[in-house]
């Protein structure tokens, strides 16, 4: 994500990265592995509700984004 020639492709809004988020939280159910997510997705007010469709239910965020958090996760209603 630091390198300007492919920082285009940091995209956790990219389908294929909400698919293998998905399998990744579903094969952990199966297996009974928790999975969390922690990093800049984690406290995007905007990537929070995919997330959360993709299965996800532990995530990461600075105490800064803690609030904003909680309202994305209040609005998509989970």
């Amino acid at each position: 994500r630091d390198n300007a020639a492919v920082a285009h492709l940091n995209s956790v809004h990219h389908p294929a990265v909400l698919r293998l988020i998905a399998a990744v939280v579903a094969f952990g159910r199966d297996k009974g592995i928790p999975v969390s997510l922690c990093g800049d997705a984690g406290g995007d007010p905007a990537a929070i509700p995919a997330l959360l469709e993709a299965g996800l239910r532990d995530l990461s965020v600075a105490p800064a984004q803690l609030a904003m958090a909680k309202a994305a996760i209040a609005e998509a209603g989970v």
